[in-house]
């Protein structure tokens, strides 16, 4: 099998531009190759300076190895000369094992180097003492009394630390409760009742049924302080009373969960799709139904998928706009199927500029972080033997294509700001980009197929009648 040497050296062990360590390890590289029968085609050195770690000569790897199209086995010393840091490790381990590559360490045998770097992880993540010493620190504050973080709607944080009223929005957080106990309003017609008003929240905006539902099960209201399951009865002035509070609890408890509306597998155009009477974005909604056949008097299911206007559904303004699913993202993937698709969308997108870069980045380093947070728990979970280690391939080898999609987009962006790209190159990327949807969408994911749209596509404008798609031009 066909074999490519990885090394990671310091740059202080470098000598006349050569570092002596690569030198030695490629030797180890080339015995390890004749012992097992491997053939070694190429070998790639990443240098780091002080902490300043370098991934150059690996991300030429891996353009390396898409580039041939086969199966390789990547040798290195141990896994952390993939990377020193155990997540980044791990992560590497997947990416690799995405393109078909197999890692193997030519220092010790690992019957499965992914196991082996679940070990590494879970040592490390045990002796992250400094994170607990700073959690017991937030705990000693709020056993104190003393907020953490960002005060909820009614309050703010005074000059003792401790939480004080703002007397305007403690005014909307009563109403809200009398809305909702005295006038038998849901959340809502409680959110249309304050934003027909003017009534904003603590950010100016609009009220949503989530914000609404967050006030009303708040117990910071009655004068409690809640963090890391510690509650300070009395810690700061109380805004609702607590025979009031009880009430509305009996009521939210009382209230029979819906079974219309169920979790279902991701919708495709999350994020990208946008009312365009309102301008705010559509969002995914599933809803099972059933009925009794007037043939046989037997029970059908079905299900339902589509996108729907999210100030209609969170804050009950605009109109009842929806597109369902099925038909929203076929007419989507058939216009960026056909050969003249990219003229046609420029065309459009002349006249229809897409939204500023400057806010486009924020967006992406958010869903960095997201994904960040995702992966950590995964690598906990299969640490732990909650989930299988072939359950962390898969989902972990999900969120590592769709890291690589985002750290292209935001490499394209710092391209652009210095002047390294023009409009030549990003219309290359386009078609590069609907090339890959016309040839390998059917056995794309979920997961990649939205990733890549996310890519090519600034959003989409659903009109009752049509939809206007705007590209990343």
């Amino acid at each position: 099998m066909k074999a490519i040497g990885y090394f990671r050296v310091k740059a202080e062990h470098e000598m006349n531009g050569i570092p002596p360590l690569a030198a030695e390890q490629e030797e180890g590289f080339l015995r390890f190759c004749q012992e097992r029968g491997h053939q070694p085609v190429a070998t790639f050195v990443d240098v780091d300076s002080g902490d300043n770690i370098s991934d150059a000569q690996y991300q030429r790897m891996l353009g390396y190895i898409g580039g041939e199209g086969e199966g390789f086995v990547i040798a290195v010393r141990a896994l952390d000369q993939l990377n020193p840091d155990p997540q980044g490790a791990a992560h590497r381990l997947l990416e690799l094992e995405d393109l078909g590559a197999m890692v193997l360490c030519t220092d010790e045998e690992l019957v499965d180097p992914l196991e082996a770097a679940l070990r590494v992880w879970s040592t490390y993540r045990k002796s992250k003492k400094r994170g607990e010493r700073v959690k017991d620190g937030m705990e000693l504050r709020v056993v104190k009394g003393r907020g953490l973080g960002k005060p909820p709607f009614g309050y703010r944080v005074g000059a003792d630390k401790k939480l004080e009223i703002i007397p305007e929005e403690a005014a909307t957080v009563i109403l809200i409760y009398q809305l909702y106990l005295e006038e038998n309003m849901g959340f809502r017609l409680i959110a249309r009742y304050l934003n027909e008003r003017g009534i904003t929240t603590k950010k100016g905006g609009r009220w949503s049924i989530v914000g609404i539902g967050d006030i009303l099960r708040n117990r910071t209201y009655l004068g409690t302080y809640s963090r890391f399951g510690i509650r300070v009865p009395e810690s700061h002035p109380s805004i609702i009373p607590s025979h009031l509070f009880r009430k509305v609890q009996e009521q939210l408890d009382a209230k029979p969960k819906p079974v219309g509306y169920v979790p279902r597998s991701p919708f495709l155009l999350s994020g990208l799709v946008y009312c365009a009477s309102c301008g705010n974005r559509m969002i995914g909604v599933s809803r099972r139904e059933s009925w009794i056949r007037r043939k046989d008097r037997g029970r059908s299911h079905g299900e339902y998928r589509y996108y729907q206007c999210q100030s209609r559904t969170n804050q009950s303004v605009c109109q009842y706009h929806t597109r369902r699913a099925e038909e929203l993202e076929g007419t989507l993937i058939a216009t960026l199927g056909r050969p003249d698709s990219l003229e046609a969308l420029e065309r459009f997108a002349e006249q229809h500029p897409p939204q500023g870069r400057i806010e486009e980045r924020p967006q992406l380093e958010r869903r960095l972080a997201t994904l960040e947070r995702k992966f950590r728990k995964y690598l906990d979970q299969a640490a732990q033997g909650i989930i299988p280690v072939e359950r962390l391939r898969a989902m972990g080898g999900e969120l590592v294509r769709e890291r690589q999609n985002l750290e292209q987009r935001l490499a394209l962006l710092d391209a652009e700001a210095r002047g390294e790209i023009g409009e030549k190159e990003r219309r290359e990327h386009l078609l590069e980009r609907l090339r890959e949807i016309r040839e390998r969408w059917g056995g794309m994911t979920i997961l990649a197929r939205k990733a890549l749209l996310q890519d090519v596509i600034d959003r989409i404008l659903v009109y009752d009648d049509r939809i206007e798609t705007s590209l990343r031009v």
